[in-house]
């Protein structure tokens, strides 16, 4: 894949984050400009980490294995089957080749079980299992391996165990500040994540039962970028994030996303890259009652760019990254759908791809045998 980088280049200057967005997951030509991208901000920029929108403890495997495991990279560790997908596992691969950092961002589980991270703060010296024995009696309650069987489980939970919950997540976190030898910074951060996916169920019951107050709360990019700042506070050099376009924006129209947290953080050391595609096909999530997720993935056509997207702006046949300020588009893709809004208060600059083509992984069953 041939691109002018020379946009790139000048936009990024000594920006210590650069985020490298996709309008979808699984499409292989965003995996390919992504290791592109990450293999030449390494090469000669000095980024030295990246950050995956991914479990952060189920992460702390794939990091393991990057100091000397064999094979491929656990296939569990990365959430949404990302570590399933054989372009993903070519870039994990490169990165450990080329000693590049790994860490994932996201809340354990895929949103629906605390246990990578319970998992985890069981084999601490010390730890306190009485408590930990009540968070996971609590969590069992709703937990699951899929997202929206989980919400579906906890709305029905009594709310004195959602409270309870809530109450033995802060005893967990007040005990383990309580130990004399106190736990390492990734266990405490761990913790930090389990209460705020707690916080993140409690905020998403409490907006569908009515509560405007937390109709625009989102706890999962608030916990996004308190991983990204907790992983600076640690890494001498420049850090690069890849996730979804709608998480690494500057701004949002309805809530705070990952990249309006960032922007507030850092300012002009934050740009973000949003990658989209001028036509293809992508697999988009549907409702599925049937299956056990209740959802699936299916494999959609795009419809050709339309008038004030960015994507009929820079139509070209070829790989470009340009500066949207330049042409005052107001809508880009997201999955198969159009995400309106002035481009340029995004995305400092946009990539844009001829086509999209979904990985073998992309098409999903919802967990169907």
């Amino acid at each position: 894949m041939r691109i002018d980088l020379g946009p790139l280049v000048e936009r990024i200057g000594d920006a210590r984050v650069v985020a490298i967005g996709e309008s979808a997951h699984f499409v292989r030509e965003y995996h390919s400009l992504r290791q592109e991208l990450i293999g030449f901000l390494h090469e000669r920029a000095g980024f030295t980490t990246v950050a995956f929108e991914s479990g952060f403890s189920e992460g702390l495997s794939v990091r393991e294995w990057m100091r000397g495991g064999a094979g491929d990279p656990p296939a569990d560790g990365m959430t949404y089957r990302f570590a399933q997908c054989s372009e993903m596992r070519e870039l994990l691969h490169l990165m450990k080749e080329r000693s590049i950092d790994y860490w994932g961002l996201d809340l354990p589980g895929d949103l629906g079980s605390f246990g990578p991270a319970l998992d985890h703060l069981d084999r601490l010296p010390g730890a306190p299992r009485s408590t930990l024995s009540a968070v996971r009696r609590l969590v069992s309650k709703f937990a699951s391996a899929y997202t929206i069987p989980a919400f579906s489980a906890y709305r029905e939970m009594a709310l004195i165990d959602r409270d309870a919950l809530t109450l033995a997540l802060a005893e967990l976190s007040a005990r383990l500040d309580a130990l004399p030898d106190r736990p390492d910074a990734v266990a405490r951060h761990e913790v930090r994540l389990l209460v705020l996916l707690d916080q993140m169920l409690r905020a998403q019951a409490a907006a569908v039962e009515g509560a405007p107050e937390y109709a625009r709360l989102n706890v999962r990019d608030a916990a996004m970028a308190r991983t990204a700042e907790w992983i600076l506070d640690r890494t001498p050099g420049r850090v690069i994030i890849a996730a979804a376009n709608s998480h690494i924006q500057r701004r949002h129209p309805m809530f705070d996303v990952l990249g309006t947290h960032l922007s507030a953080m850092l300012g002009d050391d934050y740009v973000a890259v949003g990658v989209t595609c001028e036509g293809g096909r992508v697999a988009t999530r549907r409702l599925a009652p049937d299956a056990p997720a209740m959802a699936e993935t299916v494999e959609v056509g795009l419809e050709p760019p339309v008038a004030g997207s960015i994507e009929a702006a820079m139509a070209s046949g070829r790989v470009t990254i340009a500066d949207p300020s330049r042409f005052g588009a107001d809508k880009i893709r997201l999955l198969d759908l159009w995400a309106e809004q002035p481009v340029a208060e995004a995305f400092d600059l946009v990539a844009c791809v001829p086509v999209s083509t979904p990985t073998e992984q992309a098409i999903w069953s919802g967990g169907r045998p």
